[in-house]
């Protein structure tokens, strides 16, 4: 459950503990955000590159669905970058609605990346 679409859901609920436990929020908060952009598989950084291989794909095959799952792609990387601006505020300023806001996101991204994979793996 620390993986997929699993993980990320499990993230959306554990995400007010990691607030409240957290000893030093801002640093955690902060290489969180990097990680989604700029840096490891999650968040935006990794859903970019699937994304452009969808749509690379699409253009050499002519699959409608990688067509969908490039176009599903494109609206789950824009929500980790959400995400991840919303760690950056989180880590600036402690916001608490900053820190539903991103759960909530990542309950939506939880479903979003199951259903696109689910089109994906019919291919």
């Amino acid at each position: 459950q620390n993986v997929g679409f699993l993980g990320i859901a499990k993230a959306s609920k554990h995400i007010t503990g990691w607030f409240l436990n957290s000893r030093n929020q801002s640093a955690e908060f902060k290489m969180a955000a990097m990680l989604m952009e700029r840096a490891g598989t999650g968040g935006a950084l990794f859903r970019n590159f699937y994304r452009d291989f969808l749509e690379e794909s699409y253009q050499l095959l002519g699959m409608p669905s990688l067509k969908e799952g490039y176009r599903q792609f494109t609206i789950i990387a824009h929500l980790w970058t959400q995400v991840s601006d919303l760690f950056m505020e989180i880590a600036d300023t402690g916001s608490e609605l900053a820190l539903h806001k991103a759960s909530d996101i990542l309950r939506q991204l939880s479903e979003l990346e199951y259903q696109a994979m689910m089109l994906l793996a019919k291919v």
